[in-house]
């Protein structure tokens, strides 16, 4: 019988490991500066025409195609020491079964994801400051970039990530912002289940080698793969599908449908769990290095 405590024993045990881990403190600071980086120069327009701006820019963090292997990066570095063994293991294993443990490691990815996603988000917002304002809609400033590229060349701004027309006349700023979130979370779950489910079927490093290989092909699919195999690519790149870019919102068929890329990313995350969780508990425990 599956125990729920002890499971979410087990994940809050990862998370409170987090203070203690430099990694986890690296990783922040790569993300506020990046995001430092992408957005920054959206309120320096804001402030150039004295007109806040709304914060509702995640949407766009994922529409430059040099981001989806700095994204693939930076999560892979999340949950590089999967399945997250360390000398404190063997005593959590004689209170708890092998599958509670394996499960509890696997719900602390899919937090732990949800937190690498939100405080993406969150800081995304705070590099607008102090020139952001909360408002229901995207908000002039957002719209004239959108739909008004000549305006940057006018205060000499360069902007770093696409600001595109379509989301903005497609979605409201808050289906867009669920949307964008949901992706972003879900792909990220889907690399770290990748990562936990390959170093504990196969061993150590072979899941930090199959997130790299998905890492690169988001990249290759968006230049060479696009022109050598059309965009049939991808159908098999799931970081792609964390932009709204990338996803076939007007029913074309040109690109992945947001019902495939949830319907791939849900089956692929579940099957890898299964498979992680039974080959776990059939293997003798090997505990190796602790985290850091």
């Amino acid at each position: 019988m599956i125990e729920v405590k002890t499971i979410w024993l087990c994940a809050q045990l990862n998370f409170k490991k987090w203070i203690v881990t430099p990694r986890i403190y690296s990783l922040a600071i790569v993300v506020f500066a990046f995001s430092l980086w992408m957005f920054s120069w959206i309120s320096d327009y804001a402030a150039a025409v004295n007109t806040s701006v709304s914060p509702w820019v995640f949407p766009y963090l994922m529409s430059v195609p040099v981001l989806f292997p700095i994204f693939g990066c930076l999560t892979t570095l999340l949950f590089c020491d999967a399945p997250f063994m360390d000398s404190h293991t063997p005593y959590l294993m004689i209170r708890m079964s092998k599958r509670d443990w394996a499960i509890g490691q696997l719900l602390y990815i899919v937090l732990a994801a949800f937190v690498y996603t939100a405080f993406f988000m969150v800081m995304s917002m705070l590099v607008l400051i102090p020139h952001v304002q909360f408002s229901s809609d995207w908000g002039a400033v957002l719209k004239t970039i959108a739909f008004n590229r000549n305006s940057l060349n006018k205060y000499g701004i360069t902007p770093f990530v696409e600001i595109g027309a379509p989301v903005i006349t497609l979605f409201s700023a808050s289906s867009a912002m669920l949307i964008s979130f949901g992706m972003f979370w879900l792909v990220s779950i889907f690399i770290g289940v990748l990562i936990f489910c390959f170093q504990v079927v196969i061993g150590r490093l072979s899941g930090l080698i199959a997130a790299g290989i998905f890492t690169f092909i988001s990249y290759f699919s968006v230049y060479v793969g696009k022109m050598a195999y059309g965009r049939i690519i991808y159908y098999v790149s799931p970081l792609n599908w964390s932009s709204m870019f990338y996803l076939d919102w007007g029913g074309t068929g040109q690109l992945p449908s947001p019902v495939y890329a949830v319907s791939v990313l849900v089956i692929a995350i579940l099957f890898m769990s299964v498979v992680s969780v039974i080959v776990f508990c059939r293997r003798d425990m090997n505990i190796q290095e602790g985290r850091s």
